[in-house]
């Protein structure tokens, strides 16, 4: 049999066995196709999780390293750099009554050979230098008298036993602010005392310090938290910490006047309901998108920041257009409130406006992706679809700044009262015990309150340990 050229004769038995290796060879391809395509998947999910940074999400600014193309989210303002029109400044300035005059004498002959010592008077210059006295220590002996009446009944001058030396309200208070306010180690600040009043103070005695303090706060910690409960608005966040080598959280509820801090062992709602602050709340609580708040009855408002950090994610790794056009409407919207310049028409149109991006957004994402899925379930829906859903079912709470003057535009107040927790895990590393989580909690909640109606914080914190801690204007709150 004749061959045409370009063909090879093959025997039936080859044949057969041509096609079961090509049947193999497709399967093959079908498998490694799949692969190829989850590998593909998985590739642009780390490229994802690596264009994460501070501005985009909700990762803290310490995990962002020396990343120089990272941009934060503030707006210029266009002022020029230092002191603004109307500044006082802080210069310092002359006090009419010194603690100490020293007079620097005319000394000397003049030129014309008399005695400058009996050259008459005219006038002098002034200079003050502000200094600090030398640290020094003062010892108060108290004398109990003890006296017998006529009958034989013996009577003391102070019926309260106490030991016959200790430690005034002024040395413990200045422990407590070094240690709880200033971050200064148990170690460091020993040296503290050496170093500048020769005192040799033991960790115990630091630790009794932060301790009593503690204990002397309790009343005005459940003074603080009912004027939380009585606020129209409040600040809601928690931040973990490591405590006893495990992940432990510490909330907070705060206003303008007032910050409560508390640790507990969980993040939810387990925690919040043990804090006894928002299951009592009626009024408008601000917070980011973390569901275990929103099964309080309270009214909600969303922080926008946060909002915002997710939308330049979206506008900058995902190229959404409708993400680029809804940073601005929310910017300006609030701009537009901080000028007193809302109405109800205006109001109007940016509601209007909102619903727009969003159906513009919603008609530009894809059908769910088939993918080749190891678990069962429903498949993973998008960032943009997430984000976009939110932004639908939530539209009061992400506009409640418009409506309520008295809500804010994000939820940076609780954000703020919650930074000092992390310096102090940068310095101290972690609490060692759970007790002293919540020394620091109390105390730091009293110190921040204190800050915010503009007290000294170390008066404040010798009032306490003297059994008289300030009285905060409770009627401030409404």
């Amino acid at each position: 049999m004749e061959v045409p050229a370009g063909y090879i004769l093959i025997k039936e038995g080859e044949y057969q066995l041509l096609l079961m290796r090509l049947s193999a060879l497709e399967k093959q391809v079908g498998i490694l196709s799949q692969e190829n395509q989850m590998l593909r998947l998985e590739n642009d999910e780390f490229r994802k999780r690596f264009a994460l940074n501070s501005s985009n999400s909700h990762k803290p600014p310490s995990t962002d390293g020396f990343k120089k193309t990272i941009k934060n989210n503030h707006q210029v303002s266009g002022k020029k750099v230092g002191g603004q029109p109307g500044h006082t400044g802080e210069t310092l300035q002359m006090v009419e009554v010194p603690d100490r005059i020293i007079v620097h004498e005319v000394k000397g002959k003049c030129q014309c050979g008399r005695n400058l010592r009996f050259a008459s008077y005219l006038d002098y210059n002034r200079r003050q230098v502000f200094d600090i006295p030398k640290p020094r220590f003062e010892v108060t002996e108290h004398r109990n008298e003890i006296k017998q009446c006529q009958c034989g009944l013996i009577h003391y001058g102070e019926q309260e036993n106490r030991p016959p030396v200790q430690y005034g309200a002024g040395v413990l208070s200045l422990s407590v602010y070094l240690n709880q306010y200033g971050f200064i180690p148990f170690k460091r600040q020993k040296e503290f005392w050496k170093d500048f009043y020769g005192m040799n103070v033991s960790v115990g005695m630091l630790l009794q310090a932060n301790e009593k303090c503690y204990t002397d706060l309790a009343s005005t910690e459940q003074i603080i938290k009912q004027a939380i409960i009585s606020s129209p608005v409040i600040h809601n966040d928690e931040t973990g910490i490591n405590c006893e080598g495990k992940t432990k959280w510490v909330h907070t509820s705060s206003t303008e006047l007032f910050t409560h801090l508390a640790m507990h062992e969980k993040r939810g709602a387990e925690a919040i309901d043990c804090i006894k602050i928002l299951p009592d709340f009626s009024g408008v609580s601000v917070h980011d998108r973390y569901s275990s708040y929103d099964k309080y009855p309270c009214k909600h408002a969303l922080c926008n920041a946060h909002i915002i950090r997710d939308l330049k994610y979206l506008h900058e790794e995902e190229n959404k257009e409708w993400a680029g056009k809804m940073i601005p409407l929310l910017v300006n919207a609030n701009q537009t409130k901080e000028k007193q310049e809302l109405g109800d028409k205006i109001i109007k149109n940016i509601k209007a406006c909102y619903d727009s991006v969003i159906k513009a957004g919603m008609r530009g994402e894809p059908d769910l992706p088939i993918m080749i899925v190891k678990k069962r379930g429903r498949r993973k829906k998008s960032k943009s679809l997430l984000l976009l859903e939110a932004l639908i079912k939530r539209k009061d709470q992400v506009l409640g700044f418009l409506d309520d003057p008295l809500v804010p535009f994000t939820n940076n107040q609780a954000e703020r009262d919650l930074r000092p927790v992390k310096g102090k895990l940068k310095i101290s590393g972690c609490f060692r015990t759970d007790r002293g989580a919540q020394i620091y909690c109390r105390i730091r909640s009293y110190i921040s309150t204190v800050k915010k109606h503009g007290l000294p914080v170390l008066d404040a914190l010798q009032k306490a340990l003297e059994g008289n801690s300030v009285n905060f204007n409770l009627s401030s709150t409404t």
